[in-house]
């Protein structure tokens, strides 16, 4: 997990804003493109992420992990089949 606010001013600028803003604006056009969002929704989640970079604003990431699998038979899968799916 990364917490974040202004009491730590190089994580605001190298994880929230360098990082992390970064890596979504850059996927702005091919996001456009598929039509998961409009630009007006885009752009506004855009202005929220800086707006948790402002003094009184707060970013909080969680990483987790996951792992797929590709069964042709998915009755076959760990722990669950088409129609009953549980994670590992």
């Amino acid at each position: 997990m990364v917490y974040v606010d202004s009491s730590k001013p190089n994580l605001v600028e190298g994880f929230t804003k360098q990082t992390f803003t970064a890596m979504i604006e850059g996927i702005r056009e091919p996001a456009l493109a598929s039509g998961l969002m409009s630009t007006v929704d885009f752009d506004k989640g855009i202005a929220d992420l800086y707006r948790t970079t402002e003094a009184d604003g707060v970013f909080c990431y969680t990483f987790f992990k996951a792992i797929a699998l590709n069964c042709p038979h998915a009755e076959h899968a760990i722990g669950g089949n088409a129609n009953n799916s549980r994670s590992l």
